[in-house]
């Protein structure tokens, strides 16, 4: 579990707002300051506006929208609370390597994510690795998008054949 306890900052709240958007607001400043990354509007969008309460989606998309490495860390904490979760949409963030190892530490235990889609971000031979312990670890994930990376060839092909090989043990 990374520990962290929230997203992302924004301005001060106007004393006009919902009490729902002082929340986010208190959720994110928290995260943002422990992980050093600015202010993501589209994520704050996406936090649930009243303590207790969980996403109303079953997809997160963050196309490109860029996230980073450490901005993903608090996108893995709302997945982590979130098991209602089952697609994963972070093409074109600007995602490492590293980045990929901490997504795949949190999907392999999440009870619902089944797609996750990584394309457009400089991921290579390290992320690929993780990618296969991810689709070894949690059959349930049957859709991984991965084109447009530095994954070699080979990695790719053993990548391919272990989603289809989910999807059949799905489908049984």
């Amino acid at each position: 579990r990374f520990g962290l306890p929230h997203l992302l900052r924004q301005a001060p709240v106007a004393t006009h707002r919902s009490k729902g958007l002082k929340y986010r607001k208190k959720i994110d400043t928290e995260t943002c300051d422990n992980l050093k990354v600015r202010p993501n509007s589209v994520v704050e969008s996406m936090l649930p506006a009243k303590p207790g309460h969980v996403l109303n989606t079953d997809t997160l998309d963050f196309s490109r929208n860029y996230v980073g490495d450490r901005g993903l860390l608090a996108v893995l904490e709302i997945v982590q609370r979130s098991p209602q979760i089952t697609k994963l949409v972070l093409t074109e963030n600007g995602l490492r390597n590293a980045a990929i190892k901490a997504l795949v530490t949190v999907a392999v235990k999440h009870p619902g994510i089944c797609s996750i889609d990584v394309s457009d971000n400089y991921i290579s031979e390290g992320a690929g690795k993780a990618l296969e312990v991810l689709l070894k670890e949690n059959p349930r994930i049957v859709e991984l998008g991965f084109s447009n990376t530095k994954i070699d060839v080979d990695c790719r092909l053993r990548l391919k054949d272990l989603v289809a090989l989910n999807e059949a043990n799905m489908r049984d």
